[in-house]
């Protein structure tokens, strides 16, 4: 059974906005990053947060599950960051009782608190640690392009509105908003992993919370979701700036043994072999437990992660 999985990818985004720092003025001012290449060379390149990536696909894995018939909290239903930790009922439920009955009530009530994770604090404190982690989706050096582009806000009376402005600022930028905002293309470097083996498992006393066929329909839709977030980066400006997809390649890695699934970040050159040989490495260490895919392409990817899916 697979335990954890872990992507590896170049993926190939043009004209996204898809993480912006924040606006300064009229400007919207771009996320950046510094780097250091495997010289030790500083680069600033353009970035979205992994804080972004995991929003995108927590939007996923909630229609998913919701599909599949698993328990969402109203919190994760209607898309809350905080998820079940704002549901009255549960709060009414574990009055006066320990961590891990508290753990166990996140897990059986929310799907999505289980896979993605949170932290209860009134009273008690009690985290669930998120099974999906994102690193920053961080541009290649040398590949990657920003630029500043010039917009008005429609107004469809602007002549009315001109006539009324104050006199030699009867125009277009005296009667409506301008402003400045980023589009960024280039190749990120992706990195995700998946730690399959605790979904649906109760991490205080490191037992089952819920039945074996409620925690592989989970996993996956864990897995499932990452497939839509390749497919479908709904974050930011979307409305507007919606991110083409040009290609995705790179390594899935898979792992049936309590030896993590080996992920190496896309930045390296080598980064394919490099993931292949500690592969080797591990399956000396715990036999056959250790599989790697390297795909070419989106539909590469797609078809591997839902292979991967029917595999669980």
């Amino acid at each position: 059974m697979i335990q954890s999985l872990s992507l590896s990818a170049k993926v190939t985004l043009a004209l996204h906005n898809l993480n912006s720092e924040g606006t300064e003025g009229n400007q919207q001012q771009t996320r950046m990053v510094h780097v250091i290449d495997a010289a030790g060379k500083r680069h600033s390149v353009n970035a979205v947060s992994g804080d972004m990536f995991k929003h995108i696909y927590v939007r996923h894995l909630t229609v998913i599950l919701q599909a599949q018939g698993q328990p969402l909290s109203p919190g994760a239903a209607m898309g809350s960051p905080d998820r079940i930790t704002i549901d009255t009922e549960f709060k009414n439920a574990i009055k006066g009782r320990g961590a891990a009955d508290v753990q166990r009530e996140m897990i059986e009530r929310c799907a999505v608190t289980d896979i993605a994770g949170t932290l209860f604090t009134e009273g008690i404190t009690v985290p669930r640690k998120s099974c999906t982690e994102f690193g920053w989706v961080v541009g290649i050096p040398d590949k990657v392009h920003t630029e500043q582009y010039f917009h008005v806000k429609y107004e469809p009376d602007r002549r009315r509105l001109a006539s009324q402005a104050p006199k030699g600022e009867g125009t277009i930028a005296g009667s409506q908003t301008i402003f400045h905002r980023p589009a960024n293309s280039g190749v990120y470097a992706l990195i995700c992993h998946l730690e399959l083996s605790r979904v649906g498992i109760n991490d205080v006393t490191r037992e089952a919370a819920i039945s074996l066929e409620a925690r592989v329909s989970r996993q996956r839709a864990a897995v499932q979701a990452l497939l839509a977030t390749l497919v479908k980066p709904a974050g930011a400006q979307c409305n507007t700036q919606s991110p083409h997809i040009l290609d995705c390649s790179g390594v899935l890695a898979t792992s049936s043994s309590y030896l993590s699934a080996p992920m190496l970040s896309p930045l390296s050159e080598r980064y394919r072999e490099e993931i292949s040989s500690i592969a080797e490495t591990l399956n000396r260490i715990t036999p056959d437990a250790v599989d790697t895919r390297s795909f070419d392409g989106v539909a590469g990817g797609v078809a591997l992660l839902e292979q991967i899916a029917a595999e669980i």
